[in-house]
């Protein structure tokens, strides 16, 4: 099953959330996400979240008209943890997550934890924001029809047994460490390019045209 959650980042473009949630069978908007389906006049599946960022008025022409999962404004993890859980216990197996970036620095690098997290719980979740998609390699991830894109590879602690080929930085059996960022900036030379990783959790960063 594809689920799709909108988080409370920046706001997606309207034509990717409409495309993401004809691809899926769940949405979930999790808190201020809410807003970027009301922009469009869109119904999401299930609210998710404490609500204490969602705009007062958006949330008002939402309730009792839309399941909400309501949690406690005091808790230790996020709303989007608790969004991606909900999904996952319903059966997701592939996540796609928008609004995930922008606004504050610390809440972003929280929703790219995400992406391990839904690997570690047998699923599949990717980032998608503008021009980039963010998802994480397991254990092979092969770009086909990218030549001249900018991808990077990041790891979240350690990656080891890193392998790149079909790029202008190639990499052979690498060890990537989160305090040098020996990954970033490459760009795909090939009509097909492959990046492996034999151990850790190494985050792709694809962005579609070179930057």
């Amino acid at each position: 099953m594809n689920a799709l959650i909108v988080l409370g980042g920046d706001r997606p473009d309207g034509a990717l959330l409409k495309r993401c949630m004809q691809e899926s069978d769940l949405t979930i908007a999790a808190d201020s996400g809410l807003s970027a389906f009301d922009a469009l006049g869109l119904m999401p599946d299930l609210l998710v979240g404490d609500m204490d960022s969602v705009d007062p008025a958006v949330l008002a022409r939402y309730e009792g008209r839309l399941p909400e999962h309501r949690l406690n404004c005091i808790k230790d993890d996020t709303d989007g943890v608790d969004a991606l859980d909900l999904a996952i216990a319903r059966g997701a197996k592939k996540i796609t997550l928008l609004g995930a970036l922008g606004g504050r620095l610390d809440h972003a690098m929280a929703n790219l934890m995400l992406l391990v997290r839904a690997h570690r719980s047998g699923a599949s979740a990717q980032i998608l924001d503008g021009h980039v998609r963010i998802a994480r390699v397991d254990g092979e991830a092969v770009l086909r029809g990218a030549k001249g894109d900018t991808v990077s590879f990041l790891p979240l602690g350690e990656a080891s047994g890193v392998t790149l080929t079909g790029f202008f930085y190639p990499l052979r059996d690498a060890t990537l460490r989160s305090d040098y960022p020996l990954g970033v900036s490459n760009v795909v030379t090939q009509e097909e390019a492959v990046a492996q990783v034999k151990r850790g959790d190494l985050l792709m960063f694809h962005y579609r045209g070179t930057l």
